[in-house]
């Protein structure tokens, strides 16, 4: 089957993961033909991500702004693509406000909605809040097929099924598994090897957290949740594994500087880190490895990709109990009550935490190494129960039946339930 892929590609954000991860496997394991108007990629050679395949990859990536540099989704290309490619199946991955824009709301580009009259459409919809609003919940089952990927996100969705994202063991593992190595050829036994691979000292109690620096992943509530431990602990640091500043998170220089108890230098940033071009993922399994702890202060999570890989490495975690995160990190997490919900940009509702409890949990489990070790270990397990292989057999058999079925019955093209989004 031809697939028109809407989403994140060429890049490593937690959606382009996610089109790679399913993707390649659609053109590889069930000889399908990915075409991915590829949001975040700049034209540069990919890797193919499966372990084992050397090649680039098997997508076909198109830059979103080619029409219109502007343009970083790929409103612009959207008809282009629809006429080069011609595909028997469309799959979008994005957030429902921008489905939305897709299908209704893309005036200047697709004015009499013809995205929306090409079904089939695949949508695996994220939901990282809460009272979400009817404005995406109502329309959206209507005039795609829907799977979500959580329970939680299915609590809004009429979705067809919920398909986890996976975790890969073949770039995942906890270090007492087997050895890492990383991609200067350093081969890594023990998690002090592991510290010591990227410049910590054996000796130091090493707390991480790998995600993007946004005002939802909220760094700031993790910063201030550490200090107390930092004050009483010398040897307590942290590895942000984000940008400094620039997105729609902060800047942490400013922040830093507000704790005269705790010198900013023991925080430490990976420098050349990007959504663009990233690490290589060889020296990230080796990175989650020096972790003691992972802390994760996000105001929700559609799935959570990083807290699984973070498990998969055997890794303890805190983190807030909402969203889609007690699914992904299961047995493996100390879970903090959020303190109440607030409202975001796209009008659902997302949790604040709660630091006090967050420095509370994160101290109880810098005393207790026998606890650490038994989330690391249950979490490890847990996270073994999550195959991206089961995933993309999934969109295969779903791929499969929309292609095959009928022709839908097109909705009126000139209702527009995205018009105040």
């Amino acid at each position: 089957m031809k697939i028109l892929w809407l989403s994140d590609a060429g890049c490593t954000t937690g959606f382009g993961r996610v089109t790679h991860a399913i993707g390649e496997r659609l053109v590889e394991d069930y000889g399908h033909e990915v075409h991915v108007l590829a949001v975040n990629y700049r034209g540069d050679a990919w890797p193919c991500e499966r372990p084992g395949h050397d090649h680039t990859t098997p997508l076909r990536l198109y830059r979103p702004n080619a029409l219109e540099g502007s343009d970083n989704i790929g409103y612009s290309r959207i008809l282009e693509m629809l006429a080069k490619v011609e595909p028997d199946v469309v799959i979008i991955l994005n957030d429902p406000q921008i489905l939305l824009r897709m299908l209704f709301g893309n005036t200047r580009f697709d004015p009499k909605n013809v995205l929306l009259q090409y079904r089939p459409i695949l949508y695996y919809v994220p939901v990282d809040g809460t009272n979400v609003p009817p404005l995406w919940t109502e329309p959206i089952p209507k005039v795609t097929t829907t799977l979500t990927m959580s329970k939680h996100g299915a609590t809004f969705f009429d979705s067809e099924e919920t398909v986890w994202h996976g975790a890969d063991t073949e770039l995942f593992w906890p270090i007492w598994e087997k050895p890492k190595t990383t991609t200067t050829g350093l081969t890594i036994t023990t998690k002090e090897e592991a510290k010591a691979a990227f410049g910590y000292s054996a000796d130091s109690f090493l707390i991480g957290r790998v995600d993007s620096n946004s005002e939802r992943k909220d760094y700031a509530s993790m910063i201030k949740a550490l200090w107390p431990l930092m004050e009483k602990h010398e040897e307590v640091i942290a590895h942000l594994h984000c940008q400094n500043e620039g997105g729609t998170g902060i800047r942490f220089d400013p922040l830093l500087s507000r704790n005269p108890n705790v010198d900013p230098d023991r925080f430490f940033f990976p420098g050349l880190h990007n959504s663009f071009e990233g690490w290589a993922i060889q020296d990230l399994n080796v990175l989650y490895s020096a972790f003691d702890l992972f802390v994760s202060t996000s105001r929700g999570e559609g799935f959570g990709l990083t807290l699984l890989e973070a498990a998969s490495c055997g890794i303890p975690i805190v983190a807030q109990d909402v969203s889609a995160i007690p699914e992904v990190c299961g047995p493996g997490a100390t879970l903090i009550e959020p303190l109440y919900t607030y409202t975001v940009k796209g009008g659902h509702d997302n949790w604040l935490p709660d630091v006090d409890a967050f420095s509370k949990a994160i101290e109880e489990l810098y005393d207790d190494p026998d606890r650490r070790a038994e989330l690391g270990k249950a979490g490890a397990a847990h996270a073994k129960t999550f195959s991206w292989d089961y995933a993309a057999r999934k969109f295969d058999e779903y791929v499969t039946k929309l292609a095959n079925a009928e022709p839908a019955v097109t909705t009126e093209a000139s209702e527009d339930p995205n018009a105040s989004a």
